[in-house]
Order: structure tokens, then C-alpha cells, then sequence
């Protein structure tokens, strides 16, 4: 691999990286608001467990955010070893 795919692959995973913090703040911004807290009723079912969590969309960005910042780090991790020889 030489030094232009290299970059290239810099390019790519920093790209991949910002769609998946966009992705992540796009979709926690539109999620519906949490409704929890203290109730002055009993719930209506008696299993009821009403806990936030991320959404799929702030997972999947997530995951893509970390998937091209992994890829930036072994392209520049790669690049980083041939200065050496």
C-alpha cells in the first residue's frame, strides 16, 4: 500500500467518522423525550419498567463513528511505520 491509498483511506474513515456523529446527533435530537420520573399514581401494568436508552439510529452512528476512526488509526498507524524505512 503506498502512501496516496493511504491517505485516501485517512479521507474515507474521517468522512465515515463525521456521518456517524451526524447520524448520532441528528437522531438524538428527533427521539421523542423520555418519559420517566416519579408518578403520583401506580403504573398501569405491574412489570412496567420506563427507562431512556439510546436509540437504534444513535447506536448504529455510534458504531460507524467508531468503525472510521479505527480505520484512520491503522491508515495513519500504517503510514506512521514506513517513515521508518
Amino acid at each position: 500500500m503506498n502512501w496516496i491509498r493511504a491517505n485516501r483511506l485517512i479521507a474515507a474513515g474521517f468522512g465515515i467518522a463525521v456521518v456517524g456523529l451526524v447520524l448520532v446527533l441528528v437522531a438524538g435530537a428527533t427521539a421523542p423525550p423520555a418519559t420517566f420520573g416519579w408518578f403520583a399514581y401506580a403504573p398501569l401494568a405491574n412489570n412496567a419498567v420506563v427507562a431512556p436508552g439510546p436509540t437504534a439510529g444513535e447506536i448504529f452512528g455510534a458504531s460507524l463513528a467508531g468503525a472510521g476512526l479505527i480505520l484512520c488509526a491503522g491508515a495513519l498507524g500504517y503510514l506512521r511505520g514506513r517513515r521508518g524505512t
